[in-house]
């Protein structure tokens, strides 16, 4: 079942759900050292699908901005990997993002390893590559 929240309407339950697959994805899938939980949660909005048991299928957040709006923490579980999940989710993040956030554009930080599947969804690249804790990305943007 998808969700869409902001912070405050999160259950305790969705909210370590939600930690546990992004630690898991991005700290020990990625053999990483940083602060993956942070204040930016709190002005987000949580869009995740999770299955009867409660584990998060595929997350990400949208982060409004003054001047855009940004997708980031995107994942899917990896046993839902290869099953044309990341696109359902993007696209279900872009479509709330044009409908809140009119003519507002989308960002995302993506990892340079997956600048072509963005690149898929409409996303151009309006930057060199980059590293954030030992990953090239690129920031990549929707207009």
């Amino acid at each position: 079942m998808w969700y869409l929240k902001n912070y405050h309407e999160l259950t305790k339950e969705e909210v370590v759900a939600i930690y546990k697959a992004r630690i898991e994805t991005f700290i020990v899938g990625q053999e990483l050292n940083y602060q993956e939980i942070e204040d930016t949660d709190q002005e987000s909005w949580h869009l995740f699908e999770m299955d009867e048991s409660g584990e998060v299928i595929s997350y990400l957040r949208i982060i409004p901005q003054s001047d855009k709006v940004r997708i980031g923490r995107v994942l899917i579980d990896s046993k839902y990997r290869g099953l044309g999940k990341g696109t359902e989710l993007m696209e279900r993040g872009k479509e709330v993002c044009k409908e809140w956030f009119v003519d507002k554009i989308i960002e995302v930080r993506a990892q340079a390893h997956l600048q072509k599947f963005y690149e898929s969804l409409g996303f151009e690249v309006v930057s060199e590559p980059y590293d954030i804790v030992g990953i090239s990305h690129v920031t990549m943007e929707l207009y």
